[in-house]
């Protein structure tokens, strides 16, 4: 079904005031990245709807009132003492983060999204995002990532780049190696499973082998991986060391399955953030240590807290993008 730009300009508006449906939020997504003017277009409504909130704020005589809306519209909720605040300096915090908005957006969208001649791009931006290249190779990027390639791979090689976080599982052709470059590294397979992550920290890249086998290089060093295998490439030495993969939620982010083994809070705090794309704020520090054994397949996080809260005394609250940690814990 063919779509004007009318109905996704009403479905980024959707999506900028916090009504789109889950089912429009994957169409959106998929959308940005088939066309750079599609892209062009998000970021200038986005641009726009930023200093319309910030004119809003300005010119409003109940302050207060509009902030209660705006609230309820984005699902913040607040303490008594952080609203005490908050109604203090609501009105330049807003005003800056829709200049912040204007000044960051071109900037992020040139790096983002600049796209090399005769290569396709596909981008993360608002969820995990899953899709199958032209020899048949699945990938799925995680949240923030991006993946550049051709249309169709021509000549012996199948090259693509990544930036981010992504799992491949590559079709297998003798004929034609499938390599992965992420900034000075390079991935070269025939035909495997993996796992990639080019921020795992600050000056670090990772490379987790799940079947087949890979070779990894990075400047004049190179390292052949078995099943199991974790490659750490410490981007500030030019080394690369070789691990035991030992996490048992490498892929909880595409999979949505998460195992806890006697698991202390602090670890699963990790996983939630990473899965669910929530942070979390600990308000009592002893509740860290405490420990959890469970499984979940495919639950949502209000689930995965019930079990939590059930299990030790804890009490999970949403305040803004943040779950909010209290009680006495394990004790």
């Amino acid at each position: 079904m063919n779509k004007n730009s009318t109905y996704y300009e009403t479905l980024i508006s959707r999506y900028l005031s916090g009504e789109s449906s889950a089912a429009e939020v994957s169409e959106l997504n998929t959308w940005l990245g088939a066309d750079d003017g599609n892209l062009a277009l998000f970021s200038e409504m986005r641009k726009s709807w930023a200093l319309q909130e910030a004119l809003l704020v300005e010119n409003t005589t109940d302050l207060d009132s509009e902030w209660d809306s705006l609230s309820s519209r984005i699902g913040i909720e607040e303490s008594p003492s952080a609203r005490k605040i908050q109604l203090q300096t609501r009105r330049s915090f807003l005003r800056i983060a829709a200049v912040f908005l204007l000044l960051i957006i071109p900037s992020m969208v040139y790096y983002w999204f600049f796209i090399p001649p005769g290569k396709d791009m596909l981008y993360a931006e608002l969820q995990m995002v899953e899709t199958t290249l032209s020899d048949g190779t699945q990938v799925a990027l995680n949240t923030g990532s991006s993946l550049h390639y051709p249309s169709s791979f021509k000549g012996k090689e199948r090259k693509v780049s990544l930036m981010g976080e992504a799992y491949f599982d590559v079709a297998h052709n003798k004929e034609k190696v499938f390599v992965i470059s992420a900034e000075d590294m390079q991935i070269r397979v025939l035909g495997t499973s993996f796992y990639v992550n080019t921020n795992a920290q600050k000056n670090t890249m990772e490379v987790v082998l799940i079947s087949g086998s890979v070779q990894l290089s990075f400047h004049d060093k190179q390292m052949m991986l078995e099943p199991g295998d974790k490659a750490v490439i410490l981007k500030k030495h030019g080394e690369i060391v070789k691990q035991e993969n030992k996490d048992p939620n490498l892929l909880a982010w595409k999979t949505r399955k998460i195992r806890f083994n006697n698991t202390p809070i602090y670890e699963i705090i990790d996983v939630l953030k990473k899965v669910y794309q929530k942070d979390f704020v600990v308000l009592n520090p002893e509740i860290s240590n405490c420990r959890i054994t469970a499984t979940f397949e495919g639950q949502s996080l209000e689930a995965v807290l019930l079990v939590l809260q059930s299990t030790i005394d804890i009490t999970a609250r949403p305040n803004g993008n943040a779950i909010e940690l209290s009680g006495k814990g394990c004790q």
